[in-house]
């Protein structure tokens, strides 16, 4: 994991600190007079959801600072604990794993029961998990339309049997992570019963795998996310987990239990938005900004709009 250095995190936070701009108030619970600080992780996903929230914020009267975003997950929840923040969006498995310090083979493989534990048990170092929304940013196995269609693979379990049944079409890309993780490879091929021969193994850079699936040379299944927006970009399918070997990665707003336990309407300020986002709409949002060029401001702004969650 990359780690931004103490003077770094202290700089975005500085920035944050400037203030931001009022947004056009929306229905809903009013939060006039209160003030946040919200951060997110340097990734095109965590931003687009911190935008989001500033931006649903500001549409409820809040005093919101510009969004602080920081390198890594140790660094930005860091920044939360010690309140330097008062919110950013996690991921269940990361909950579980990161902040828990849990070991990954155990975590439950039940997304409710998964953040229902998380949300307990986190509550003990004062953050607060508001509800988890439908999108799951977990590991994937996907393949290009055209391929699946032929092969006829639509399962983790069908993959299994392709390996043992014509190896040269069950070639895979991944990255280093994926290749050694629990919930990983090595994990799949636990649960689903097959090996991958080393020669049918590539390690490549994550942001690579989308275009050499689609090239077939190299490869002709691959690693990615879930709400990946190269997935629709280059029109893959994924795989379905049928035996739920995959960590859930559900995303929440987790924030800290006493900015939550003085201002308790942000549950009713990011209920419906979390519940509307779903993997496929993330997905969406994150190949606007990765493949379509946009800000990620501008496309929270206009999804909020949209929505009607904000003016």
């Amino acid at each position: 994991m990359r780690r931004l250095a103490p003077a770094l995190v202290a700089a975005a936070l500085a920035l944050a600190a400037c203030g931001g701009t009022g947004g056009a108030p929306a229905g809903g619970a009013d939060l006039s007079g209160a003030s946040f600080t919200v951060g997110s992780k340097e990734f095109t996903e965590n931003v687009v959801l911190g935008e989001i929230t500033v931006q649903a914020l500001e549409a409820a009267g809040a005093d919101v600072a510009p969004l602080a975003t920081i390198t890594g997950t140790t660094n930005v929840r860091t920044a939360l604990t010690s309140g330097q923040l008062d919110m950013y969006w996690e991921y269940t498995g990361t909950g579980w794993s990161a902040h828990l310090q849990r070991e990954v083979s155990e975590a439950p493989r039940d997304p409710a029961e998964l953040y229902e534990v998380v949300r307990r048990d986190d509550a003990a170092n004062g953050v607060a998990w508001l509800d988890a929304a439908p999108l799951n940013n977990a590991y994937a196995v996907a393949l290009p339309r055209e391929r699946q269609e032929q092969l006829g693979v639509r399962t983790l379990s069908e993959f299994a049997a392709l390996v043992a049944s014509d190896p040269a079409q069950a070639r895979l890309c991944a990255a280093a992570e994926f290749l050694t993780r629990d919930d990983g490879l090595p994990g799949l091929q636990r649960a689903y019963g097959f090996e991958l021969a080393p020669a049918a193994i590539s390690e490549l850079e994550l942001s690579l795998i989308p275009g050499e699936v689609v090239r077939g040379e190299a490869c002709t299944f691959g690693e990615v996310f879930v709400t990946d927006g190269a997935v629709a970009a280059n029109d893959l399918v994924l795989l379905e987990d049928d035996r739920a070997a995959i960590t859930p990665f559900n995303a929440a707003l987790t924030v800290r239990q006493e900015v939550l336990d003085a201002n308790p309407r942000l549950a009713e300020v990011f209920a419906p938005i979390t519940a509307a986002l779903t993997s496929d709409v993330m997905r969406g949002l994150n190949e606007r900004v990765d493949v379509g060029g946009e800000l990620p401001d501008e496309v929270a702004e206009q999804w909020l709009a949209e929505n009607g969650f904000a003016g």
